[in-house]
């Protein structure tokens, strides 16, 4: 399998007042390229930085360790970050909120012609405007869209818009950093499923990062969980949701059955760890209904079936 996305021992920090907090601790993760693949977890538990670290967008005050790479390329070695002719063209990110990103002050049709200028070279005008029509026609979007300004689209439109964008220097891997967040319901599968159809269409890495563990089924190849900085259960998503294993995924999927996951977590007993202040052994420990005296030590990862890798001490005793 050629990998796209590969982590060894990675790990993310931020420098505060308080000092130096660890978000994400030793992340091994290896994402094919053409695949899609969904990070799940709860607010704070670091799949959002996880998320920013592969798409080189980091803040400065971010400390890394471990090393990163990118279609076999180092992007991160240690302390060092080069994502110098990787951002943009190999990797790119859909944000959370499309409106808080786009221009106001610039058409649709403006706004896709600068990024596009800015990677792919000087364009004739009638060479931009044909691919701009090309890129919206991939999200579904009619050609008028292009004289249109922001405030003039609905939220699904904007979040089109914005995946539109993402993909206009023909990037590799895409990550999409909770994407359907601020959408209803019915536009937030909407969603899901166009940017499956255009990870199959275009043979894109997809990086799907979400709350809601039943988007996963619409999207996803395969699901890692994420609590307090690192992988609790990574398998593929039809295994996953059937048959989990990990107590925090069975109490994650028992949140979700009848309302949205974001109204739902509430149900899982206790709260998650404030970021880098993670209990010793197991990090799900202390919320764990089953937890044992054998947790208070790092879980093992214990592979319980083909391409599934379960860190629970009762899988590993098993």
């Amino acid at each position: 399998m050629v990998l796209a996305v590969r982590s060894y021992e990675l790990s993310v920090g931020y420098e505060i007042d308080e000092g130096l907090v660890w978000v994400v601790d030793r992340l091994n993760l290896e994402i094919g390229a053409g695949e899609s693949y969904c990070l799940v977890g709860e607010s704070g538990c670091g799949k959002s930085t996880i998320g920013n670290a592969v798409a080189g967008l980091l803040p400065p005050y971010a400390v890394t360790d471990g090393v990163l790479e990118l279609m076999g390329v180092k992007a991160i070695e240690g302390r060092l970050r080069r994502f110098n002719g990787l951002r943009g063209r190999v990797v790119v990110r859909i944000p959370q909120d499309p409106a808080a990103s786009l221009n106001p002050f610039l058409t649709v049709g403006e706004q896709l012609g600068e990024v596009l200028r800015a990677h792919l070279g000087q364009l004739t005008e009638s060479e931009a405007r044909k691919r701009v029509g090309y890129l919206l026609s991939l999200v579904k979007l009619p050609p008028e869209v292009a004289e249109a300004y922001p405030h003039q689209l609905s939220g699904g439109m904007k979040q089109r818009v914005a995946i539109a964008l993402a993909l206009a220097p023909s990037p590799k891997v895409v990550v999409a950093d909770e994407p359907t967040s601020a959408l209803d319901a019915y536009l937030k599968f909407s969603i899901a499923r166009l940017l499956k159809a255009l990870q199959l269409a275009l043979g894109l890495t997809l990086i799907f990062i979400t709350h809601d563990i039943t988007l996963a089924r619409h999207v996803c190849d395969r699901v890692a969980v994420i609590y307090a900085g690192r992988v609790v259960e990574e398998a593929r998503t039809e295994d996953l949701l059937e048959g989990a294993l990990h107590p925090y995924t069975k109490l994650l999927l028992r949140a979700v059955p009848r309302r949205l996951a974001s109204e739902r977590l509430a149900d899982i007993p206790g709260t998650p760890p404030p970021p880098g202040r993670y209990p010793s052994g197991c990090r799900f420990r202390p919320r764990c209904p089953v937890a044992s005296e054998e947790c208070t030590r790092d879980p093992e990862p214990a592979e319980v079936g083909e391409m599934h890798r379960v860190y629970c001490w009762r899988w590993r005793s098993a």
